[in-house]
This record gives C-alpha cells, sequence and structure tokens, in this order.
C-alpha cells in the first residue's frame, strides 16, 4: 500500500466564510475530478481546515505533516494553502493569547525548514491582511497564489487559483526554480482567406499566455539569431509542456508532427487546442491519445475562455506527471510493472519505450507489464499494441493496466 503521494489543506477562519468557502469547494471539485482520478489512488486529496471544537477563536484540528508519527501516516508531500482574509488576520494579529496564531506559527516554522516536503502558500481574499503582523512577516515576502492581475481581470478567481496552485504544485514537487513553459507548437501556413483569422488565434493565444505566470516558447521570439533552431526546437519539445494549436493544416505539416513526437516520446503533456475553420485534408495518427478542447470564434473574434481552459488544463496535465513519477520511484519490484507509462500507450511511444527498455527484462513466455494512469485503454487498442509487440525479436506480449486493473486482479503491492 504506498502512502499517500500530495494532500492539500486549505485553512481559513471561520468568519472569513463567505469569501473562503467558494474558493474552497472549488479546489475540492478541481482535484477530485476526472483528470487525476486516474493515478493511484486519486493521489491528490483535498481536505478543510476552519472550524475549531469550541467556537470562531478556537483553532481546527492539527494538520498531519511529514515527518508527524501516527496513524494514517502522512502524505510524502502536503501543501497547505491558507485563504487570508480579514477576520482570520485579526484573529492572528490579535494581542492577547491567539489559538489560532498559536496554531499556524508552527506549520510556518515547518514549511522553512523543510520546503521539499510542506508546501506552504497563501492566498489574499482582501481587506489587506498582508498588513498585519504576524500575517506579513509569514506571507509578505513571497508571492501569493491567484493575486489580482490588471491585465487580466475578467478571469474567474477559482479558475486562476486551480491553475496556479497546479503549476505551483509542480514546481514543488520537481524542484524547479522557473515556471513551467508553454511550448506553443503551431503552424505558420494558412490559406489566403484563413490568414487574418489564423494570425489572430495565434496572437490571442500568446497574450493570455503573457496574462499568467506561466512561461512561454515561441519560436519566432525566443529562438536568438545563431541557434541551431532545429535542435533547439526539438529539445525544448521534449522538456516543456506543449499547447498544440490545431488548425487546418497543422496535422499535415512536418515539423508541427515532429515537435509533437518528440513530447510524447520522452512523456511530456501535451494539450491540443483545436481551431479547424474548414477541414483537414486527412488527419495524422501521431495526434491522438492527447487532451482536446475546441476554440470557438465569431466575428468579434476568438473566444478567450477555451484558450484559458486549456492551460489551467496544460498544468492539471503537469502535475498529474509530476505526482505519477513520484508514484513510480515509491514502487516495489515486487509490483512487477516494466513500464510506468505516464500517458496511454500507444504504437509510437510504445515502439520507443522497447527500442530503449534495457534488455534485461521479462522473457518471450512472461507478458511486458504496462501500467499507465485510468481510463484504461479498449481491447481493440490492446490488440493494435500487441501486435506491435509481437515484431520484437523476440517476440513480446503485453499486459496494459491502469491501477484501478491491477488493484482488482490483486498484483502487487502498488494499490
Amino acid at each position: 500500500m504506498q502512502p499517500p503521494v500530495l494532500e492539500v489543506y486549505v485553512v481559513w477562519h471561520p468568519r472569513d466564510d463567505r469569501l473562503a468557502r467558494p474558493l474552497a469547494e472549488s479546489l475540492l471539485d478541481h482535484y477530485h475530478g476526472d483528470t487525476f482520478s486516474g493515478l493511484i489512488g486519486g493521489a491528490v486529496e483535498v481536505c478543510f481546515r476552519c472550524a475549531g471544537w469550541t467556537g470562531d477563536d478556537d483553532a481546527p484540528r492539527a494538520i498531519p505533516l511529514p515527518g508527524d508519527t501516527g496513524r494514517p501516516a502522512p502524505a510524502t508531500r502536503v501543501a497547505v494553502l491558507c485563504l487570508l482574509g480579514p477576520d482570520g488576520g485579526r484573529a492572528v494579529n490579535h494581542p492577547g493569547p491567539s489559538p489560532w496564531r498559536d496554531y499556524l506559527e508552527p506549520i510556518v516554522a515547518r514549511a522553512k525548514a523543510d520546503p521539499g516536503r510542506i508546501i506552504l502558500r497563501g492566498v489574499s481574499l482582501g481587506g489587506d491582511p498582508l498588513t498585519m503582523k504576524p500575517l506579513r512577516t509569514w506571507f509578505g515576502p513571497t508571492q501569493c497564489l491567484a493575486s489580482a492581475d490588471g491585465l487580466n481581470p475578467d478571469e474567474p478567481l477559482p479558475d486562476v487559483l486551480c491553475r496556479d496552485l497546479s503549476q505551483s504544485l509542480v514546481q514543488a514537487l520537481d524542484q524547479r526554480p522557473d515556471p513551467l513553459t508553454v511550448f506553443l507548437s503551431h503552424t505558420k501556413h494558412a490559406d489566403r482567406e484563413e490568414r487574418a483569422a489564423h494570425a489572430a488565434f495565434v496572437a490571442t493565444v500568446r497574450r493570455i499566455i503573457g496574462t499568467t505566470r506561466l512561461g512561454l516558447f515561441f519560436d519566432s521570439n525566443t529562438l536568438q539569431p545563431g541557434d541551431d533552431w532545429a535542435q533547439e526546437l526539438e529539445d525544448k519539445a521534449a522538456t516543456s509542456a506543449m499547447l498544440a494549436l490545431r488548425t487546418d493544416r497543422y496535422a499535415g505539416r512536418d515539423w508541427c508532427q515532429r515537435e509533437v513526437v518528440s513530447a510524447k516520446t520522452h512523456g511530456m503533456p501535451v494539450v491540443v487546442l483545436d481551431a479547424l475553420e474548414h477541414e483537414e485534408s486527412r488527419g495524422s495518427f501521431l495526434l491522438d491519445h492527447m487532451p482536446r478542447l475546441r476554440a470557438h470564434r465569431d466575428e468579434t473574434g476568438w473566444d478567450e475562455g477555451p484558450i484559458r481552459r486549456a492551460l489551467g488544463r496544460l498544468a492539471d496535465e503537469c502535475l498529474k506527471r509530476a505526482l505519477w513519477r513520484h508514484q513510480e520511484t515509491m514502487a516495489s519490484p515486487q509490483d512487477g510493472v516494466d513500464w510506468w507509462a505516464p500517458h496511454p500507450p500507444e504504437p509510437l511511444t510504445l515502439a520507443t519505450w522497447l527500442s530503449t527498455r534495457p534488455s534485461v527484462g521479462p522473457s518471450p513466455h512472461h507478458p511486458v507489464r504496462i501500467l499507465h494512469p485510468d481510463p484504461p485503454i479498449t481491447e481493440s487498442e490492446r490488440a493494435s499494441l500487441n501486435a506491435v509487440a509481437a515484431l520484437a525479436t523476440p517476440p513480446l506480449t503485453l499486459e496494459v493496466m491502469t491501477p484501478r486493473i491491477l488493484a482488482a486482479r490483486g498484483g502487487g503491492g502498488t494499490p
């Protein structure tokens, strides 16, 4: 039985409930949704800490943190998200005894001493709570999540918070100082009558990314004079989160396909934003097995909502990948998994894995066990993958499973 990888505790003062609870509920719905349900145990648990035992001024029950003893064992990583409102600020700043100050102060100290396992983040609910001590000392020097953005006043706060939190959690889990980078995969080719709409679409996506905390790799701006542009494109596609703008000519462009192949074979997240205006002459089997959202346009321009949702989904896919990799590191050899595939396997990624897998492995008489996040692939897809494996030397058979299938069969100790 693996310990949970990540638990998120949302903390707020009861008298800030009107402002805080809708945000807390949106986080609960988001991280308990379909995106993360396919990981072992769901991988992300969201818990609330608000009401005390005896009243509003009493602190809630303790948060189990990494390093604590007792049962159940804490998650390997715990994120504490403090929703900071005016009443919470006053309760912590109370000149006399303050149960809320006594509750938060040790959490702040432990997060500072162990930032790799205890991730402390704040969200300001308004009312300038960060002007009061000790919140100003605890949270003032750090950037809060979902901070107000004058360039982006209309995006719903819950959407901004979910995207910011996913991005922040990825950076903490992977111990990366830089922001997530979005590799914008697009084609510059369009028919004459489509050219203006195509250019406007790419410009809109770039502008919206600029209003988020996400980084951007866009070839026309990021590539510098003297760069080996071909190598740089493939390297960045292999190490960045990719947003693929599927316009009419995208699927047939060689470089667009090469970018997607580079991302897929390196296990990087890819989200497709579908912006077909008329038709594709043909699709591409390389563009399957990726989350896909539909862009919309009317006479006034491109709808920003689907673009922002695609960026939020991309941040979630990055978090999902980071959690899957951590679950792999905690797995036991007795689980018998040969390949922890971060996405459902397909002929492209299977052939790449088979060509690079260690020579020591299952014999031809024992199936190669592949584990990937739910939902499971279909029987027809499984048969196609086995047809590829049968061409290996010596021929192989596959056992393609998800955590739920493995748990139902009682295989290994992973779930």
